[in-house]
């Protein structure tokens, strides 16, 4: 009974079970169930495919990249590969010893990249939308919450220059991101000086731009300061988007400490909407999104039309009157 003794056969004993449990599904996205947070009903994946993935209660899932294109385009789309030879980790970022667990950061982005099968955290396509040539640009929340680094910023600038040399009518970003990537440093801080030059020159060539708030969210940090609040429209998808905010509930509150109460739906869409006017409208449902595009940006480019077309009339009138001017005159 010497074995009961020995307290390293309880250590690798609690070892294994440790090693069993992390490997262990961790939500339901191993299975093909979705349980709703909102009325807590298990909905089959499929039915929620279906159905744009938005529960029956109307709480919206989080839509993957790839499926927020294909329902934006018409048909057929081309993908904007990420640029090749861009170092998604500049400081070799490395956590060692400590109380938390040590990694390397590198390892959690191809982490990323083999379960999403994407190079970075966007997927940017151009196509037609209706009657619209598009450049749309999708966040994956599951590449790393969204992260803004060096990479992404790199495949958001190429993005932009083939929408511009594309000359498309609308610009879309998707966004739901965490912000810029703490990991990178000063490299991915550019990011937002970078993107919001991106947007200058989109604006510059004339094409409608579009910021959408992704549900469930979050729109945070540096993405939020920088590029996000560019766009000619800022739409959020639904009534579920939450976090939409420069630094959560916690940190604003503790810089606000002994001034200003939070209020219960900061940061929310209903929130936002009611308080900041930061937001230009808030859609009942995704499935509203396309339609909603659609509609402002035809407004607009008729507009422009009907500007030119007035222009030249107008300019007609004033040769007729100088015309006519001239001949009494002599």
């Amino acid at each position: 009974m010497n074995w009961i003794k020995d307290r390293n056969w309880f250590k690798k004993i609690g070892f294994k079970i440790k090693k069993i449990i992390k490997k262990q599904p961790k939500d339901s996205e191993e299975t093909d169930w979705k349980n709703c947070p909102k009325c807590q009903k298990i909905t089959y994946k499929p039915d929620l495919f279906k159905n744009s993935y938005i529960c029956e209660c109307s709480f919206h899932f989080d839509l993957p990249p790839k499926l927020r294109l294909d329902s934006l385009f018409d048909s057929s789309y081309e993908i904007i590969e990420a640029p090749v030879n861009i170092n998604p980790d500049p400081l070799n970022f490395e956590v060692k010893g400590g109380a938390r667990e040590e990694y390397r950061y590198i390892d959690k982005i191809k982490k990323y990249r083999k379960t999403t099968g994407m190079q970075t955290a966007l997927m940017c396509g151009w196509g037609n939308i209706s009657n619209l040539s598009a450049g749309v640009v999708c966040f994956s929340p599951k590449f790393g919450a969204g992260r803004f680094g060096p990479a992404e910023c790199e495949h958001f600038l190429k993005a932009a220059n083939f929408a511009i040399q594309k000359k498309v009518d609308v610009w879309i970003v998707i966004y739901q991101s965490s912000g810029i990537d703490v990991h990178t440093g000063v490299a991915g801080l550019t990011g937002m000086t970078k993107s919001i030059i991106a947007m200058n020159e989109i604006k510059k060539a004339g094409i409608i731009t579009f910021a959408i708030a992704g549900s469930p969210g979050p729109v945070a940090g540096g993405t939020y300061a920088s590029s996000f609040f560019q766009h000619d429209f800022v739409i959020i998808e639904s009534k579920d988007v939450e976090n939409m905010l420069f630094s959560g509930k916690r940190v604003t509150s503790n810089i606000l400490k002994g001034t200003d109460q939070i209020p219960e739906d900061f940061g929310t869409a209903s929130g936002i909407m009611k308080s900041s006017g930061l937001a230009d409208i808030t859609l009942e449902n995704r499935k509203e999104l396309k339609g909603t595009i659609t509609n402002l940006a035809n407004i607009l480019l008729n507009k422009g039309e009907l500007e030119a077309k007035n222009d030249v009339e107008e300019a007609y009138e004033d040769q007729k009157d100088f015309k006519k001017t001239a001949s009494t005159a002599s």
